[in-house]
């Protein structure tokens, strides 16, 4: 029992974290860490399109939400790299924490995957049409590329000599790829029908307040 909680604790905490502040799953190296330099979104949670509609995309507030998605990956990189013991391997800390930043990676995906499920039942009041249909491939390729992206930048900025002298650079591509992620899922939210949108988001919300 107290292991199905806790897994359920670590599948709700993944599924917040959603690529801002660093999760490795438990088992890896550094996962005790990273927990700790764990750091929530200030802001909520984000379910509904940001913007009002497609052709007026709202990207002054995109550009809030992605800045405060990049500050908090650089700042729990940053906590990690400070607080992480020192191995007896002679191989650098960004380089043993690859592995366990690929497997958060991986899982995050897992939980987006969730999303992706709930997009395309058919059980939903107004399941996608076609067109609607390809129109979420679409958006996944983007979605997929872009993380990857996030994560390539993630490993690269742990395996830094000295990450602190680079950090502007890396904050502003950090805010980049988030604020890339945003633009792309308002776009195809609001590229739906009201019907599809209102149904998807209306599950979404109701996953949101299961898990809590």
């Amino acid at each position: 029992m107290v292991r199905i909680t806790i897994l359920l604790f670590s599948l709700t905490l993944a599924s917040e974290v959603y690529a801002h502040s660093l999760w490795i799953p438990e088992g890896n190296f550094g996962y005790e860490v990273a927990r700790d330099c764990y750091k929530p979104l200030r802001s909520e949670t984000l379910i509904k399109a940001i913007s009002p509609n497609l052709l007026n995309l709202d990207r002054g507030k995109m550009a809030i939400y992605a800045k405060e998605s990049a500050e908090l990956r650089l700042d729990s990189l940053d906590c990690l790299l400070t607080n992480i013991k020192q191995t007896e391997s002679e191989r650098p800390i960004g380089e043993l924490l690859t592995p366990s930043v690929q497997s958060g990676f991986q899982l995050e995906e897992l939980f987006f995957q969730t999303e992706w499920r709930i997009l395309l039942s058919e059980n939903r009041p107004y399941p996608l049409t076609p067109s609607e249909l390809s129109l979420a491939k679409q958006w996944l390729e983007s979605h997929i590329e872009i993380k990857r992206e996030i994560l390539n930048l993630t490993i690269e900025y742990l395996t830094e000599k000295n990450p602190n002298s680079r950090r502007d650079r890396y904050l502003d591509l950090f805010t980049g790829y988030y604020g890339s992620l945003l633009r792309e899922r308002d776009k195809f939210l609001l590229s739906l029908s009201v019907e599809s949108y209102s149904s998807y988001t209306e599950a979404l919300k109701q996953r949101k307040e299961t898990s809590e």
